[in-house]
């Protein structure tokens, strides 16, 4: 049944392979007047949240779709309609709908049969959507890669950092690796600042805070929220904070004031095994280290064989602004300290 003042809001379809959207949140109140393109509700799909607008104006008479609750593509969700518009003809409206998408699921299950039946072995091309995470990435490795910058890589001995994680553990301070890594670049750029300094147009910016940012991964995506002002934190204050901004990743609370302002990054995969690798250098900035995972190996050391717990670090540098010795030094400060993290 067709009427041109009851418009059915539905789960879009977004994408080849999309088959339900979740309704996040109702913008509106039933009852509430409604404007050309105004926005009524929130769904997600995929990891993309987009906004439905109306495309009439008219009254939202009837929410059906539930916050929280999964729809399939097409589902009716809810009813905007003129204000002469009876709640006869909208229950009529809506019968009338649901015997059309049950008649439409029919023909969609007699195509798919006789698809299948005429498929072959040829593998089928499908699409996924770029979430807003996603296409900020690409848009960020592409200036990335329009930095001149090189690696500088360098072995560090994390035996002494494991046994001060371990004995702040037993006095219920929890820190991770991460956070020892993140305190000892800070004190590292104290002491070779340029590492932490930007290009500007006719000279270099030597910043006055030491903001490091960390790469946190999100399902697929990747943010990297920041750490401001480590200067001025103890190995404990960076670890609260870090976690409080893990966390803010992980509930989707975080807000722009806590992505912006990073002068230093980190990006840390030693959690999946990786031994070493190198990162882009993120716009803005002037360096990023990237961080492997501790090994437990075997060094000759005075002629003899001895274990040892081996993490190897890669700095990369926008060679504009460092060059191979700076970069050298650097590191070589960095591994005096998590070597001696009762420095830290």
């Amino acid at each position: 049944m067709k009427n041109n003042k009851i418009f059915p809001l539905t789960i879009p379809k977004w994408g080849m392979t999309m088959k339900e959207g979740t309704i996040s949140a109702w913008l509106l109140n039933e009852g509430d007047e409604v404007e050309v393109e105004s926005e009524v509700l929130e769904i997600a799909s995929d990891k993309i949240t987009q906004s439905i607008e109306s495309p009439i104006a008219g009254i939202l008479r009837r929410i059906i779709g539930e916050e929280g609750e999964d729809y399939p593509v097409k589902e009716l969700i809810g009813i905007i309609a003129a204000a002469d518009v009876s709640e006869d003809e909208i229950e009529t409206f809506i019968a009338s709908y649901h015997r059309g998408s049950n008649d439409a699921a029919d023909e969609d299950t007699v195509e798919t049969e006789e698809a299948a039946a005429e498929r072959t072995d040829h593998p089928v091309s499908t699409n996924k959507p770029l979430s807003k995470i996603r296409a900020t990435i690409v848009k960020t490795v592409v200036s990335s890669w329009t930095i001149p910058q090189f690696p500088v890589t360098m072995a560090i001995d994390m035996g002494k950092a494991k046994a001060l994680r371990v004995a702040l553990k037993e006095t219920d301070q929890a820190i991770s690796m991460n956070d020892i890594i993140t305190q000892a670049c800070a004190r590292a750029i104290e002491k070779y600042p340029m590492v932490n300094a930007q290009l500007g147009d006719k000279e270099y910016i030597l910043n006055s805070h030491i903001n490091i940012a960390i790469a946190v991964a999100v399902d697929e995506d990747l943010m990297m929220p920041v750490i401001h002002e480590c200067e001025a934190l103890s190995l404990l204050k960076v670890a609260d904070r870090s976690r409080q901004l893990i966390a803010m990743v992980k509930d989707g609370s975080i807000g722009e004031a806590e992505l912006i302002g990073g002068n230093f990054a980190i990006s840390n995969l030693g959690m999946f095994g990786v031994e070493h690798f190198a990162a882009l250098v993120p716009p803005g900035m002037s360096a990023i280290l990237a961080v492997g995972g501790i090994q437990d190996e075997v060094v000759v050391k005075d002629g003899e064989m001895i274990p040892t717990s081996m993490m190897r670090v890669t700095l990369m540098s926008d060679h504009r602004v460092v060059d191979g010795m700076y970069a050298a030094n650097f590191l070589v400060e960095l591994k005096r300290l998590l070597e001696h993290p009762e420095d830290l």
